[in-house]
């Protein structure tokens, strides 16, 4: 399956195009861009993205679908900075991690990430933190179905995300 992302300009072509397996697609009804049918078998594998935006386009794309409902922590505080921004992030996962006593694969692993694309951001490169970003969308309770981090036996994101008890709920700053 193709799923393709709105149009980069109006009337142009899309800003993204992403090539998912009919399971993978099947999962992600509420994500972002629309479903295209093709003839041709797909010849690249489940996952790989071509992606047109700018870096900064992107990075707005992460903050909007994941990062913000995750953290709370929203660049428009920040004035757009990426480095505090993404700063912020990690130092609220970095304590939600601490105070889970370090449990929680998905969580060690997005704090993991969101530290690696800190790290990139405060050298200067913006490019380079789409990498970690990526995976950490792909980690997020706050862009899937599977597992909340905060309630383990919730396994209906849709439902525990948009609640006052999970940690994706959390207040911007």
């Amino acid at each position: 399956m193709l799923r393709q992302g709105p149009a980069a300009e109006p009337g142009g072509a899309p800003a993204w195009l992403l090539f998912l397996c009919s399971e993978h697609s099947d999962e992600l009804p509420g994500w972002p861009g629309t479903v295209a049918d093709t003839e041709d078998p797909l010849t690249l594998s489940c996952g790989a993205a071509l992606d047109y935006r700018t870096t900064e386009q992107v990075l707005q794309s992460h903050a909007d679908l994941w990062l913000t409902p995750l953290t709370g922590v929203d660049p428009a505080t920040h004035a757009g900075a990426w480095p505090e921004t993404l700063g912020q992030a990690h130092r609220l996962l970095t304590a939600r991690l601490a105070k889970a006593d370090g449990e929680g694969e998905t969580l060690n692993s997005l704090t993991m990430m969101l530290r690696m694309a800190a790290e990139y951001a405060e050298a200067g490169n913006l490019y380079q933190t789409t990498g970690p970003l990526g995976y950490g969308e792909t980690l997020s309770p706050a862009s899937c179905s599977r597992s909340c981090l905060v309630h383990p036996e919730c396994t209906d994101c849709s439902w525990c995300c948009s609640s006052s008890c999970c940690m994706a709920a959390a207040p911007r700053v």
